[in-house]
């Protein structure tokens, strides 16, 4: 099993400390509802050098009842790192995850099979549960899907949040600790955890406790000091990104 990474410690936090990043996080999960029409209409589906061959591609999905908009600050980072993506939205928003996963699915296929995209090293990147939706969707296609070098769940419920009970539709339910979802989708990926990455914010009002975001046998970093939609702004989450894809594609990418 790999090593899980810390990123930072995640030391005791005070009263003080407590209270001023939960209201952080209350004030950009609120601007991230409030504002995701607008904020989406910013950020196009492809980026302005998507048909670069030459550059790795990485795909982001959004989270529940979240706009691609969420991944602003994390796009325009990755553009001038040297890299191309591709935002998707999910189309089913209540749908079940495992639909969802299936449409991604497609949708990414679709978009891999365009002549500039052939054997480019491609990543996929979810927040959420946008993660859950990657990794169902390469549940199936680890083996046809060998330019996918590696997965990351950002801020994921991975085993599940209680959270979801306050949630509505299908996903929802798929989302709970001990869903047959769950249960199933972490038999299916198990052999391929090499390949993926959880990252785990501390605190996360919506996950509430690391331990739910884990995923056994990837790697696991910690984030510490940040939230649940803090995270996707987090200096510390664009350099982890960075090096990972940097390693496999030392003349593409800029750096920091």
């Amino acid at each position: 099993m790999a090593a899980q990474t810390p990123v930072s410690s995640h030391s005791k936090l005070g009263v003080a400390e407590v209270a001023k990043l939960a209201a952080r996080e209350g004030y950009l999960f609120g601007l991230s509802f409030l504002f995701r029409q607008r904020v989406a209409q910013f950020v196009p589906e492809f980026s302005p050098n998507f048909h670069n061959r030459q550059l790795p591609i990485v795909f982001m999905v959004p989270g529940y009842m979240e706009k691609p908009g969420c991944f602003a600050t994390l796009y325009e980072e990755l553009l001038w790192s040297g890299v191309r993506v591709a935002l998707y939205q999910p189309r089913y928003v209540l749908a079940s995850v495992h639909e969802m996963a299936r449409d991604f699915g497609h949708y990414m296929d679709t978009v891999l099979e365009q002549a500039e995209c052939e054997g480019a090293n491609t990543y996929l990147l979810g927040h959420s549960m946008g993660g859950l939706i990657v990794r169902k969707a390469m549940s199936t296609r680890w083996h046809s899907h060998t330019q996918v070098q590696h997965l990351f769940t950002l801020a994921s419920p991975n085993n599940g949040t209680r959270m979801a009970h306050l949630g509505v539709g299908d996903c929802a339910v798929d989302m709970l600790p001990n869903s047959d979802f769950l249960n199933q989708l972490n038999v299916e990926d198990d052999a391929h955890r090499q390949k993926m990455s959880s990252v785990i914010a501390i605190p996360d009002a919506l996950i509430l406790h690391h331990r739910f975001a884990h995923l056994e046998g990837a790697a696991n970093h910690v984030i510490d000091r940040t939230g649940h939609m803090a995270l996707l702004d987090e200096p510390r989450l664009i350099e982890l990104l960075k090096r990972k894809m940097q390693g496999q594609n030392p003349h593409q990418l800029l750096g920091a």
